[in-house]
């Protein structure tokens, strides 16, 4: 039987936590949660991820800010960049942009499509 795919989600919100949380472990994907970009980077820094799923506006270090700071420990750590899907609640043009620079496996916009997630989140697992 293969390892389990984990997925890291960094979000501020309980409530999408726990919603990424029960619809990824049905799906039998081994999930770690954390509330900012910090507590994510700690986990990185630690632990092997196969994707991130990652709020963009959240308190400190917004989301963009939190995968540019991954990045550099990844590469410090001369580790593979990690599959990044975005989240956000907000309609930030520049943020956006910006987020998209970082070259992610998608973009939504909440509340976003349970299947359509699941397609990009098994997508980005298996390359």
């Amino acid at each position: 039987m293969p390892d389990k795919k984990r997925i890291l989600v960094i979000d501020d919100e309980e409530l999408l936590i726990k919603t990424f949380d029960r619809l990824l472990e049905k799906q039998g994907y081994e999930v770690y949660t954390v509330k900012n970009g910090a507590d994510a980077i700690v986990m990185v820094e630690e632990e092997q991820f196969d994707l991130i799923i990652t709020d963009i506006r959240m308190p400190g270090d917004d989301g963009v800010e939190t995968i540019k700071k991954i990045d550099k420990v990844l590469k410090d750590q001369k580790r593979q960049k990690i599959p990044i899907i975005f989240v956000t609640g907000y309609a930030d043009e520049k943020l956006e942009k910006e987020a998209m620079q970082l070259d992610p496996v998608a973009y939504f916009h909440k509340p976003f499509d349970a299947k359509e997630i699941l397609e990009f989140v098994k997508t980005a697992v298996s390359s």
